[in-house]
């Protein structure tokens, strides 16, 4: 497959954003479990392309719930990635089956030329079926180096950085090849979820807590 560049993040695509947080105590130990999503809103007319989405709402994200738990970032022992999904929505006209990798890059400044972190391969998909991606949420079969990649963004956090992640579909061929009077259009949602594991606070019993 083909490695993604930088210069594709030239390309102005528009991606919205979810984010889930919920918490468990786990042996005293507060663990926060928190879900970020984008989704890709795509209209092609050539089987071959790339397209990107920026998702930037780790830290923003994590800062809030520690904040709803009355906690702050120096609680926090340790923060890792737990898995990642997807899924297909708005798929018109009719069903497609699309070959391509999804990259995930660390670039927290938006005007540089590179990356900080990346591109690392995160998944890939093998004449997939668009329809067959509807409904629940698949669990993502993850690469090492795009986990890995993930990984070290969030522990950066723990340090005070903001880091922005970018998720990259790099595209090789669809069947049947799309055109500009049958254009495949179609929306791709991917989470990631992470996972925070806080220092024991005994003054928060044990038990449940969900936050929206």
């Amino acid at each position: 497959m083909r490695k993604a560049g930088a210069g594709l993040l030239l390309t102005v695509v528009l991606g919205i954003l979810v984010a889930v947080s919920s918490c468990v105590y786990d042996h005293g130990d507060m663990v926060l479990n928190e879900t970020v999503c984008v989704t890709f809103d795509q209209d092609i007319t050539s089987g071959s392309f790339s397209t990107f989405v920026v998702c930037d709402q780790f830290k923003e994200q994590l800062l809030e719930a520690l904040t709803k738990n009355g906690r702050s970032l120096d609680d926090v022992k340790s923060i890792h990635m737990v898995n990642g999904t997807y899924k297909t929505q708005a798929v018109v006209h009719h069903d497609w089956r699309f070959t391509g990798d999804i990259f995930i890059a660390r670039q927290d400044d938006p005007n540089a030329s590179g990356y900080t972190d990346g591109p690392a391969l995160f998944t890939s998909f093998n004449h997939q079926s668009l329809k067959k991606l509807q409904g629940r949420p698949e669990d993502a079969d993850l690469e090492a180096d795009g986990v890995e990649l993930v990984d070290r963004a969030l522990d950066s956090l723990l340090d005070g950085e903001n880091p922005r992640l970018i998720l990259i579909v790099e595209n090789d061929s669809v069947s049947p090849e799309p055109s500009e009077s049958d254009v495949m259009s179609f929306k791709l949602r991917t989470c990631v979820k992470f996972q925070a594991i806080l220092k024991s606070d005994h003054h928060h019993g044990g038990g449940w807590g969900n936050h929206h």
